[in-house]
C-alpha cells in the first residue's frame, strides 16, 4: 500500500539593500529558509552558493545606485526555484571572461553547473529576475510523511 503525500507550495521573499553585506546575509537567510522548511545537506549548500553568485552580480553589475536587491524562494515537492529581482530591465547578464590568474568571471558558470535549469526574465522598466531552478534530494532532504 503507498502512502500519499500532499505537496504543499511555499514561498518566501525579501529585499536586501545594494551593499556587499547582502551577499553574506542572502545566504544565510536562503540557508535558514530552506532549512525551517525541512531541508538538509548539499542541495541546501548548492541553493546558498547559487544567491550568493547572484546576488553579487545584482549589487555589483545591475543596481546602479537603486537601493535594492529581492530574492524570491518557490519550493514545490523537491523543485526549489531562486529568483534574484534587479532593478536593471534588460536581458543583459553580465558575464565577466574569466582568467586564468584571476579569482573573478566564474560565478554564472558554477551557477549553470549547479542548477538543474535556470533563465532570466524582463519585466519591463520594472526590472529583470535571474532565476534558477534546482531539483532537491527528495530521499535525503525532505522530511518524513506526516511532520
Amino acid at each position: 500500500m503507498s502512502t500519499l503525500r500532499n505537496p504543499v507550495l511555499r514561498t518566501w521573499e525579501t529585499a536586501l539593500t545594494e551593499h556587499s553585506t547582502s551577499v553574506r546575509t542572502a545566504r544565510r537567510l536562503i540557508r535558514d529558509q530552506l532549512t525551517s522548511w525541512g531541508w538538509t545537506g548539499e542541495p541546501v549548500d548548492d541553493l546558498a552558493l547559487i544567491a550568493s553568485e547572484l546576488v553579487t552580480n545584482a549589487v555589483v553589475h545591475a543596481c546602479q545606485g537603486s537601493g535594492e536587491v529581492r530574492l524570491y524562494l518557490q519550493e514545490f515537492d523537491g523543485d526549489c526555484r531562486l529568483e534574484v529581482w534587479d532593478p536593471r530591465g534588460d536581458l543583459t547578464v553580465h558575464r565577466p571572461r574569466p582568467h586564468r590568474l584571476r579569482e573573478g568571471g566564474r560565478g554564472l558558470e558554477l551557477v549553470r553547473q549547479l542548477a538543474f535549469d535556470s533563465g532570466v526574465t524582463s519585466h519591463g522598466g520594472a526590472g529583470k529576475r535571474v532565476w534558477v531552478r534546482v531539483l532537491l534530494d527528495q530521499a535525503d532532504s525532505l522530511p518524513p510523511p506526516g511532520s
